[in-house]
């Protein structure tokens, strides 16, 4: 099997999605609306570097 190498922002994408998660925790803002938010731009961000939508693997990997 071909594994792709993640691109460097990889890990700060996860790590700033991990954030904005534990902000909604502490506010209490936790709602299905405000989890897709954070997937959604995650996933715009990942797209703005690598010029395509993050696989399913890729969004799992990153986002749980």
């Amino acid at each position: 099997m071909n594994q792709q190498t993640p691109p460097v922002n990889y890990l700060n994408l996860e790590q700033d999605g991990m954030n904005k998660v534990e902000e909604l925790f502490k506010t209490n803002n936790v709602t299905d609306n405000s989890l897709l938010n954070i997937i959604n731009e995650g996933n715009d961000e990942f797209k703005s570097v690598n010029g395509r939508n993050m696989t399913y693997s890729e969004m799992r990997s990153m986002f749980g």
